[in-house]
């Protein structure tokens, strides 16, 4: 049942009833006022399974400390599609199917019965909110995408194909999706791109085997990876793993690199 589900993997759950499309929360963070025109930069974060962008807003707004040098950076908090998920057997907030779970790296190679193609509509979508910031004057070299669990998994799939060149990616306690097939599936712009993953040493829904396995993947394909492993962590967030964070965004943002 759904209750097992959140009982037995810990998931978030927000009790507001899950909306069928995606919403786009959008917010002020550092210096400079609410004026869309004023924003420098971005992040765009992505909530995991079953959850939705309520408690992350919270948590990145309080937790991530960015530099007075960043400027002004528009948080931006999207919600997955309410959609079929196999391994719950029901529908609920994700950003892409999964036939199992708990996963390891171990399990269902090379895509960890984990849906591609879907994955790929998400990060679409994604594209779609990048354009948008674009727009609105935000340099896409300033805009770096993030995102718990199947959100990171998300944000790196959506930064690894997107067309022009990203500030950089945050993973946390997420998947690689495409490990066997990097060269293809990323872009030109993609090339290179700075990626913080973080995982907790004690995750048993998505282990840390798969940390290892995307990582060592990213890596041979180029990217500039910056790995975090928090000892006794479960599949969640740590005070540590958000200030290595923040020590990360601050470097994309204010003009140093990480």
């Amino acid at each position: 049942s759904t209750s097992d589900f959140k009982n037995k993997f810990g998931f978030i759950f927000d009790r507001a009833r899950a909306m069928g499309g995606l919403l786009c929360m959008g917010e002020a963070s550092g210096a400079g006022g609410s004026d869309a025109k004023k924003f420098t930069s971005a992040l765009i974060w992505m909530h995991g399974l079953g959850d939705t962008e309520s408690g992350w807003s919270g948590m990145i707004r309080a937790d991530l400390d960015l530099s007075p040098s960043v400027g002004a950076c528009k948080l931006v908090f999207p919600r997955a599609p309410t959609q079929h998920v196999t391994c719950n057997s029901s529908r609920t907030t994700s950003w892409f199917d999964m036939a199992e779970l708990p996963l390891g790296a171990q399990d269902l190679p090379p895509l960890h019965g984990c849906f591609l193609e879907q994955a790929q509509e998400s990060a679409k979508t994604l594209h779609k909110i990048i354009d948008d910031l674009r727009e609105e004057g935000i340099p896409s070299e300033r805009i770096v995408v993030g995102g718990f669990s199947q959100g990171g998994a998300t944000a790196m799939l959506t930064c690894l194909t997107y067309p022009h060149r990203l500030a950089g990616c945050v993973c946390y306690s997420g998947i690689l999706l495409g490990a066997d097939r990097l060269e293809s599936l990323a872009t030109p712009a993609a090339k290179g791109l700075p990626i913080f993953w973080g995982h907790g040493g004690s995750d048993n829904v998505l282990e840390p085997s798969l940390q290892q396995l995307g990582v060592s993947a990213l890596k041979g394909a180029g990217f500039r990876v910056t790995a975090k492993t928090y000892e006794g962590v479960p599949h969640s967030s740590s005070r540590q793993e958000m200030k290595d964070a923040s020590e990360f965004v601050n470097g994309l943002l204010s003009g140093g690199s990480s």
